[in-house]
């Protein structure tokens, strides 16, 4: 049995202006990022939007064994929505650069690059009814549970990531978000895209596409505001072999905490079971400035585990 405690301070958040997001709007800086103008379109006309994003940069470890050596963060992404009368789709890429040591192991901490990888991530499209109800299609999409990666969780990025089924492939999805009840529903086959059958491939440090490879697996949540700062949320995963996960979920204007059970993933990849629990906290001293702070609990007992 493996116990990983962990505590994820965030030291600020900012929002910046016009931030324009091809995927999940991030919390809690939603609140005061200006929103891009509505993608509307006539039926006999066509609407497009682009989207683009750069990041330079990344941090340095304060402690451990790479004390001292820095963690590159540096990336691209980029893509094109269209949207033409009720019916719409997403094309979107991305990729960042790949630190390797002198041996050619990559994700190494250091100052050393080894190359580049990335990939499609978006490739779908849809129908969505004028009562909100969308239907999509995809060859490259989201999970339902992945859309909601950061949900109860004011620290993006720092905080633990939930063990559910994230990048899909060919997949079907069914949602609505609009109201004070919003749910979402994905299923998708069994896939065995790895990257050896990638669309774009950047050299022998590209392994973006591995992640392809899954069971088949259909999830989905559920989601109710009982106040207008109080949101329940239930989520379940089913799959072919992997096991099922159950997540619970409550979150406020500045406190927020999910618990979840897989019964198939015991440390998010390998046979077991993982049962966690994450707590967190944000305030607003400032108008577009956050301090945030967040406590992880997981418990992994592993199938293969020696005793």
């Amino acid at each position: 049995m493996v116990k990983i405690l962990s505590m994820a301070p965030l030291l600020t958040l900012f929002a910046p202006a016009g931030a324009l997001l091809a995927a999940e709007s991030v919390v809690p800086a939603e609140r005061q990022t200006p929103q891009p103008p509505s993608l509307t379109a006539e039926t006999s006309n066509t609407a497009f939007r682009f989207y683009g994003e750069m990041g330079l940069g990344g941090s340095v470890y304060l402690n451990g064994d790479d004390k001292h050596k820095y963690s590159d963060g540096t990336y691209i992404e980029g893509g094109l929505e269209v949207k033409h009368g009720n019916w719409f789709g997403l094309l979107y890429g991305e990729g960042w650069t790949v630190q390797a040591d002198n041996n050619g192991n990559a994700w190494v901490p250091d100052h050393s690059w080894g190359g580049f990888e990335g990939g499609i991530n978006r490739f779908y499209g849809g129908y969505r009814t004028d009562k909100g109800t969308e239907f999509i299609l995809s060859a490259r999409n989201d999970s339902s549970l992945d859309d909601l990666q950061w949900w109860g969780d004011f620290t993006p990025e720092y905080g633990y990531v939930i063990p559910n089924t994230r990048d899909l492939t060919y997949a079907a999805k069914i949602q609505n978000l609009t109201g004070k009840l919003r749910y979402s529903v994905t299923a998708a086959p069994e896939s065995r895209v790895d990257e050896s059958k990638a669309w774009l491939h950047f050299g022998k440090y590209d392994r973006y596409s591995d992640k392809y490879t899954y069971q088949a697996m259909i999830n989905g949540y559920l989601q109710y505001d009982i106040l207008d700062d109080l949101t329940m949320l239930s989520g379940l995963e089913v799959t072919d072999g992997t096991g099922q996960m159950y997540l619970l979920g409550l979150q406020g204007k500045h406190l927020a905490g999910r618990v979840w059970h897989h019964t198939g993933k015991g440390d998010g990849y390998n046979p077991g079971s993982e049962s966690g629990m994450m707590v967190s906290g944000m305030v607003e001293p400032a108008k577009g400035l956050y301090l945030s702070t967040a406590y992880s609990y997981a418990k992994h007992e592993l199938d293969n585990e020696a005793y």
